[in-house]
């Protein structure tokens, strides 16, 4: 395999990926009423920061990908957008 079909393949996996993200994301939202939260990451917001911070503070499931998170209490999404927006 060549570098061009490895850099295909790998893009068609990511974007598989996030479509099962979206898909997951709206079950959970419409049926389950979780919270999704858009974060960029970058010099002040290291992924494995916010990783790290979210399995310390946060009491209910998670989900992410990308930024994007999903927060299955209301209260966690909160305490998410005030230390990390």
């Amino acid at each position: 395999m060549n570098l061009e079909e490895k850099i295909v393949q790998s893009l068609g996996e990511e974007f598989q990926k996030t479509e099962e993200f979206e898909i997951l994301s709206y079950i959970l939202i419409s049926m389950r009423g979780y919270t999704r939260v858009e974060i960029n990451y970058g010099p002040d917001q290291f992924w494995t920061d916010v990783i790290a911070w979210v399995g310390l503070y946060c009491s209910g499931e998670y989900r992410e990908h990308n930024g994007i998170w999903l927060f299955e209490l209301a209260e966690d999404a909160t305490m998410f957008k005030l230390k990390w927006l």
